[in-house]
């Protein structure tokens, strides 16, 4: 009997975790968090309110890190908790993996230009805040945006829509796709801004030279889930995507992933499905 209700509760608190658990969010260390569906960073911080000091008789007045009132206090500590905040988001940016052959930070360093331009969306100050103050702490959390037009990538350097989707000769009745699934659950995948898609044939399929760059600002190039119900994809892919399992992954920071070549085939034999695809109409399911 005990036997079974320990069972009981270990597959009850599993299933409140798969329920709350985030299907598109991984975090580092500090828990700041990458959602690669919405396309945004989160970092949250908890910061002491300063002691309020009101009395000029107490040996603690004027001290540092007191105030003479709550709105001091409080105004204190959202000062020390922004700065907090605005590092790990600007430390979480430029770890972030870019394509097969940089990180943000490594891209960064090869291009004064590129520089330049995140050292500018940094000090604009895009984040969002919000302040929840408990007890004698001040909850804080910030949120920066990858999409849009005061996105991330929206002042990234980077060259769109310069090359057309290829053709494949091979005959094949052509079927319309609103999109595109890459099941990549058994793969050693690490997740990026601008992955590759290829064939193995070494054809790439899916880069960011085929997308149109409106549609990669706007809505992101690409984006990944850890789960596969089906009712979270029409927003990203359509109610008939194409569905197909990654072969092996590829590049020196394994972000590309390689599909067959008869799957490929089906997947670009329709003219609308192709125009999907310049639309960054692509998911990748990921197990981590």
């Amino acid at each position: 009997m005990i036997h079974s209700k320990l069972i009981y509760f270990s597959l009850f608190f599993l299933l409140l975790y798969q329920i709350s658990a985030d299907p598109s969010a991984d975090e580092d260390f500090f828990k700041t968090k990458t959602n690669w569906y919405d396309l945004n960073i989160t970092a949250e911080v908890n910061e002491t309110l300063p002691k309020i000091v009101f009395d000029q008789n107490d040996p603690d007045f004027g001290k540092p890190n007191t105030a003479t009132n709550k709105s001091r206090s409080d105004l204190l500590a959202r000062k020390k908790s922004k700065e907090k905040l605005r590092m790990r988001l600007s430390q979480k940016l430029e770890s972030l993996i870019l394509d097969s052959n940089y990180t943000i930070y490594e891209y960064s360093q090869s291009n004064p230009a590129v520089r330049s331009r995140i050292n500018t969306f940094i000090t604009e100050e895009k984040e969002t805040f919000d302040f929840i103050p408990v007890k004698n702490q001040l909850q804080a959390k910030a949120t920066i945006k990858l999409t849009g037009k005061n996105g991330f990538l929206s002042y990234l350097p980077f060259e769109y829509g310069t090359e057309a989707i290829p053709s494949f000769n091979e005959s094949i009745l052509p079927e319309e796709f609103t999109g595109l699934v890459v099941d990549a659950r058994h793969l050693d995948l690490n997740k990026a801004l601008l992955p590759r898609i290829q064939s193995d044939r070494g054809l790439d399929i899916y880069s960011p030279a085929y997308v149109k760059e409106g549609y990669a600002i706007e809505s992101g190039y690409i984006v990944y889930r850890n789960d596969a119900n089906q009712s979270n994809w029409a927003k990203r892919v359509g109610k008939n995507p194409f569905f197909v399992m990654g072969l092996s992954v590829s590049g020196k920071n394994k972000t590309d992933i390689i599909l067959p070549s008869d799957e490929v085939a089906k997947l670009l034999s329709h003219p609308e499905t192709k125009k999907q695809l310049t639309r960054c109409r692509v998911m990748i399911l990921t197990s981590k």
